[in-house]
């Protein structure tokens, strides 16, 4: 558990994009809108109308993205994506290549114990740049196999999705062993090897995925550092 003493000199890392109004998104998905209906000018208070996509920005997959008659997002288990993760450096041997099988399974024994992965790869250094959309790296149907095997209930990514080359094969793999999918994961930097995960989709109903506002919690920031650690 943890203390409320240690919530208050923790590092609270933000691991989530902002969303501004017509934010950059892949090619051929909905740009956010929003619009104001009320404005302190004219009505004394302030309110927004708000256009967003079920993936936009980091967010996360429920069952029903792939799976017909799969869970929808606001029936995702809150304990699935909340607890402690492990943060593994992996790498690819191309642009777009496929993460290293042995970079995921030199860490099986601290993967089982926590039952939550973040692959970190780098690629969050390319938001904001139309590199970001380029063949990224991704994790093969046999890899994701392993980490179902596994037992984890939530994988975290910094990159758009889990594969471009095999989409349906690694989502149906995973979703279907009860693994959340978090995507677009950002700041992972700022993450130990080891660290506490809160992530909140909001509670859409019927959906295939949501947004999610995403955060880590680690022991207390170094004398002078920042408590709270924003996406850049």
């Amino acid at each position: 558990m943890i203390s409320t003493d240690t919530l208050k000199t923790a590092r609270i890392i933000d691991l989530s994009m902002p969303v501004p109004d017509g934010m950059e998104v892949y090619p051929g998905e909905p740009v956010p809108r929003f619009r104001p209906i009320s404005t302190h000018e004219a009505d004394g208070f302030e309110m927004w109308e708000l256009k967003l996509f079920s993936h936009l920005g980091t967010h996360v997959d429920a069952p029903a993205h792939f799976i017909r008659g799969g869970d929808t997002s606001e029936k995702l288990p809150l304990r699935s994506m909340i607890g402690p993760v492990v943060v593994l450096d992996v790498t690819v041997d191309s642009p777009g290549g496929v993460i290293a099988h042995e970079d995921i399974a030199a860490h099986d024994d601290r993967i089982r114990a926590a039952g939550r992965v973040i692959l970190r790869t780098g690629w969050d250094g390319l938001v904001g740049t139309a590199d970001y959309w380029e063949p990224w790296p991704q994790v093969s149907p046999a890899t994701a196999a392993h980490l179902a095997e596994l037992g984890i209930t939530f994988l975290g990514l910094d990159t758009p999705g889990p594969s471009h080359t095999q989409m349906h094969e690694v989502h149906e793999v995973l979703l279907e062993a009860g693994c959340v999918i978090g995507e677009s994961l950002v700041n992972l930097r700022e993450l130990s090897e080891d660290s506490f995960l809160i992530c909140l989709p909001v509670k859409v109903a019927g959906v295939d995925a949501a947004p999610a506002r995403i955060v880590a919690i680690e022991a207390a920031a170094a004398p002078g550092g920042p408590a709270i650690a924003q996406p850049s």
